[in-house]
């Protein structure tokens, strides 16, 4: 019996030291299970925080890369044009420094794009991001003849995200490369532009509202608290304030010329990004771009003596393109309307000799433009069929002639194709979009504007109107879709035509006096709704209100877009309480697309001077490692 129980015990024993050995197997492989799950948990982490990284690096290079790329670029422009360089046949960027402009660009973003803190991935880890850009060099350049119009370089770029979760690590790397275009400014990319504000005749009272980039070159006027919400600028020393109403009581009179943002308590203007005085002059420079030429269906940057100013147009020109023979004496071009076309498609524009008593703009709705020219009791009818790509013209006799293609929209320079140009040489003595459908509310949004107001632009249109002599105004003038409206689903859904749109809209409007001022007539509508970039930069012209002082009060005009002037021109009087008494209170709003020239009405008088348009970043490779 003992003997059966010490065989027993031994065998319990064994048994115990079977299981302890299996539990401690059992505690290793779990340890490790745990181990090897932690890791594998960190560097699942690891790998989500380099991702974030490599997004955080592809929201730098499309949002972020242009403002890094500017004052590098520019300064070379700039230099360029000084320099009195041959875009045609000279780099703007010389070849000595591209290296250097490379090293530059990779130094800004390190510098300041190097990190996504751990305070934006939810304590999970940190990522670090590396750029190199490299091979910066020519693409392309504009042929001999074409006048420069751009010039696109290239560049590789490389970009590692590292992300770090306690002890894991992962990176993601991603190779492409960059497209930089330089080309001249467009005057557009301003909200409001002057030589002379007129800020010693008058001023921007309280109501007046400026959503963008402003700049006076001398003469700023303010009364009250006028709202600026992007920067302000002036080349002179200080500013004009008002105290029209003998509220300051500070003794210095209804005017006084300050170098300080207010004038307390009467005139205090809302600067949201500051002021900034005695800033560089911007000159409002010799147009770069023909008008002319554009609608005849020439280059409208053709410039053989190089001087940066396109060659003028020749009656022999006008008369080839027309067709008018023989071409003898002053004026040989008889007056009337030339849609120019080969006899069976149209190659250039719309060309108009002699005053016009009114042109009408007018949007289809269904993918059709309708132009409508009045002169000395002749009219003609010109019909734009973007869906059929067909235009017809119809004569003062009813007889109408069918062509291939359409006169609007951006053509490649020096093609002779459609170029979205209306040239006047004359006056156009009223511009007009169709009458109001019913009344419009005082308080109605300036966005989108109300279903009374119909459209002067198709969605296809890109359209400039230059006349040599002044322009009148009467009527709104508006596109069919509005553009801060394209990611408002309820208003897509109410404009199916703006919802098909593919890519960002391109509808714009461009209005140019060479000579005259740009005028608001008499009989216009009250509260007008104004879109596109106006221009007229003669010295001394600006946008007018006819008899502003004595035609009552009208509202508002709310200019959507932008306004280039060499004077600003007086647009209404301020009565008891600081209330419009005649003419027109001002909004200035800036159409977003118009920034760094990105969008510019067809043929839009454009600087000498070279810049930034545009950078594409096309991304090639992508991998984690």
């Amino acid at each position: 019996m003992r003997r059966k129980q010490g065989i027993a015990l031994v065998t319990a024993l064994v048994l115990m030291m079977v299981l302890v050995a299996v539990i401690a197997i059992l505690s290793v492989d779990t340890l490790s299970e745990i181990r090897q799950n932690k890791n594998n948990l960190l560097s699942s982490r690891a790998r989500n925080v380099a991702e974030a990284g490599a997004t955080y690096a592809g929201y730098v290079l499309d949002t972020q890369l242009f403002s890094v790329l500017q004052p590098i670029v520019n300064g070379y422009a700039t230099s360029f044009i000084v320099g009195g360089g041959d875009p045609t046949s000279d780099y703007v960027i010389p070849e000595s420094a591209w290296g250097t402009v490379a090293s530059q660009i990779t130094n800004e973003l390190n510098t300041n794009y190097a990190s996504l803190p751990a305070s934006q991935l939810a304590g999970v880890g940190s990522a670090s991001l590396s750029y190199d850009v490299r091979n910066f060099r020519i693409a392309s350049m504009p042929t001999a003849g074409g006048g420069g119009q751009f010039q696109t370089y290239t560049a590789e770029y490389k970009v590692i995200a590292t992300g770090t979760s306690g002890n894991g690590k992962r990176r993601i790397q991603e190779e492409g490369f960059l497209t930089v275009k330089l080309g001249r400014a467009s005057l557009s990319q301003w909200l409001f532009l002057v030589e002379d504000a007129g800020g010693d005749q008058g001023f921007f009272p309280t109501g007046s509202v400026f959503d963008g980039p402003v700049h006076a070159n001398s003469n700023w006027g303010f009364w009250g608290t006028p709202v600026f919400r992007g920067r302000i600028t002036a080349s002179d020393g200080g500013a004009w304030f008002w105290d029209i109403f003998n509220s300051c009581n500070d003794g210095l009179g209804y005017r006084r010329f300050l170098n300080a943002g207010s004038r307390p308590p009467c005139t205090e203007p809302v600067f949201d990004q500051g002021y900034d005085w005695n800033a560089p002059r911007v000159e409002l420079p010799t147009n770069a771009l023909s008008q002319e030429r554009a609608a005849l269906g020439l280059d409208p940057t053709e410039d053989n003596n190089g001087d940066g100013i396109p060659d003028p147009v020749t009656n022999s020109d006008r008369c080839a393109v027309l067709g008018i023979s023989p071409c003898i004496g002053a004026n040989p071009i008889p007056d009337g309307v030339y849609l120019i076309n080969d006899g069976s498609r149209v190659t250039g524009g719309i060309y108009i000799e002699g005053n016009v008593d009114e042109l009408l703009v007018a949007a289809g709705g269904d993918g059709t433009q309708t132009y409508r020219i009045t002169q000395g009791g002749n009219t003609w009818t010109i019909l734009v069929d973007y869906n059929t790509d067909t235009t017809t013209i119809t004569d003062p006799s009813g007889n109408a002639t069918n062509l291939l293609g359409v006169p609007n929209g951006p053509a490649p320079l020096g093609t002779g194709g459609p170029t979205g140009q209306i040239y006047v040489n004359g006056v156009i003595d009223a511009l007009r979009a169709p009458d109001r459908t019913g009344p419009v509310p005082t308080d109605s949004p300036d966005h989108p504007p109300p279903s009374t107001i119909p459209p002067a632009l198709s969605l296809e249109t890109q359209l400039n109107i230059t006349a040599v002599g002044g322009i009148g105004l009467f009527t709104d003038l508006v596109y069919e879709c509005d553009p801060t409206q394209m990611t408002n689903g309820s208003y897509l859904a109410s404009h199916p035509r703006c919802a098909s749109a593919s890519g960002p809209l391109r509808t714009v409007l461009g209005v140019f006096s060479e000579t005259d001022d740009i005028t608001i007539r008499v009989g216009a509508v009250d509260d007008i709704y104004l879109w596109g970039s106006f221009l007229s930069a003669a010295n001394g012209k600006g946008l007018a209100v006819e008899n502003y002082n004595t035609r009552g009060p009208q509202g508002k005009m709310r200019l959507f877009g932008g306004l280039i002037q060499w004077q600003d021109q007086l647009r209404g009087v301020i009565g008891g309480g600081g209330s419009i008494s005649s003419g027109y209170l001002e909004t200035f709003e800036y159409d977003r697309r118009f920034e760094n020239s990105r969008l510019t009405p067809p043929n839009f008088p454009t600087t000498r001077v070279f810049q930034l348009n545009d950078v594409e970043v096309k991304r090639l490779t992508y991998k984690e490692f």
